[in-house]
Parts: structure tokens; sequence; C-alpha cells
């Protein structure tokens, strides 16, 4: 079954018409170059692209459907998160959702298509992790795009393996989104845009093992690795 945001969809009197929904995978964007006197051609890879995943959803019977059609639009247009009951930990982003007409041949019953626009990858909910030493974290998973918070007395650098983050005069906390591609604080919902005060690319946690550590003016990281999979 169904989970937005947490919530079974059954809860708004809405259910899957399939027995088990199907299980969403992004394709990656390739360009094939062909050359003349070779065997076969050269592939290019890009990224993954968003997943278009249509789900054929219906009210209970036990409502009158237009009411309970009419909330249950509501959910869904306002929905962030898609996850599934036998493996709730495991969620999509939702980028969009479009609903087809729906179906009403008598007052208590009907069905439609929701049509979900998911980003291309699964995630699993992960917490906090603070880091005070030298650490590695082992990523089972695709690369991740993590989120870093960084306590600093001044300047100092954040090396994940071979990646390597300067952190220039900074007397506080600088919030580092490589999702996002931003360095910004945030105090109190007061944002503080840092993006001078980090020199490198936004780091990600490649699959396998990532060696953390910190030096200089640094005393701690608090990291969400946003763990996720094709």
């Amino acid at each position: 079954m169904i989970i937005l945001d947490g919530i079974n969809i059954n809860n708004h009197n809405m259910y899957l018409v399939e027995d088990r929904p199907p299980v969403p995978t992004a394709q990656q964007d390739t360009e094939q170059f062909v050359i003349r006197g070779r065997n076969g051609s050269l592939t290019k890879k890009y990224a993954y692209l968003d997943i278009l995943y249509p789900l054929n959803l219906a009210i209970y019977d036990n409502v009158s459907f237009k009411p309970a059609f009419r909330k249950g639009k509501q959910v869904l247009f306002s929905a962030k998160k898609l996850a599934f009951e036998d493996e709730p930990e495991i969620f999509y982003k939702i980028k969009s959702v479009q609903i087809d007409i729906a179906e009403n041949d008598v007052a208590e019953f009907g069905q439609f298509i929701a049509n979900f626009v998911l980003a291309p990858f699964a995630y699993v909910q992960t917490d906090l992790i603070t880091i005070t030493q030298q650490t590695t974290l082992f990523n089972s998973g695709y690369e991740s795009e993590p989120y870093i918070k960084a306590y600093v007395a001044g300047t100092g650098k954040i090396y994940i393996g071979n990646q390597i983050i300067t952190i220039t005069g900074v007397n506080g906390t600088i919030e580092i989104d490589s999702e996002m591609m931003n360095a910004y604080r945030n105090e109190n919902g007061l944002i503080t845009n840092l993006n001078n005060k980090m020199i490198g690319d936004f780091p990600i946690l490649k699959s396998g093992n990532n060696v953390i550590k910190f030096d200089g003016d640094i005393t701690k990281l608090e990291i969400n690795p946003r763990w996720r999979w094709i």
C-alpha cells in the first residue's frame, strides 16, 4: 500500500486498485555515438532522469465519492514523500502530481489515475551523525549529497576521502547542503548566505568507505548522509 508523508492513503479514504504497486526505477540519460568503421556505438552517460509514476487509485465505496475525492486531491497535491507499506523507511521525493479525470459512474464509487513525478532516487530516513574525530562512513548505495553542519571558530578544512572543503573566517556554524549546492547559516529561521566562506566543491559520499576528518578551527561536524539508491 502507498504511504504519503508517513500516512497510509487508506486513512484518506483512498486505496490502490492494483494488488501491489509497481516498483519505480529511474532511467539514466544516455547518448549514443555511431562511428563509421567501429563495431557498435560509443555511449556517453549523463545524470538519472525523473521517474514518471502513474498510480490507479480509488475511493472507498462506504463514503460519498466527490467530497472524498476533493479531500484526496488536496492530500496528493501537497504530498512531499511517497513510500510503501512493506518498506516505510524508504521514500521517494515527490516533485509534482497530476490527476486525470475521475470515473464516477455511481455516487459511492470512483477511481482515477494520479501521475506522480518523482526525483530519481530512493532515500532512507537518516538522522544527524555527530563527528568529533576521524570517522569512516560506509555508503552501501549510490553516491549521496549530504548535509553538513560545521562548528567553527575561524578557519579550517573538512576532508571527505580526497575531497577538501576549506571554511574561512566563520565564527559559529556553517551549513553545507550538497543537494541544494548552498552554504549558509540558519539561526531561528534567519538565513545568512555563507557561500563566500566555503572553498571547494560541494562534497559527495561515494559508494563504499568515506573517511571524514577535519582540522584547524573546526571542532565538530554534524552530518546527515542522506543515503540513497537507484
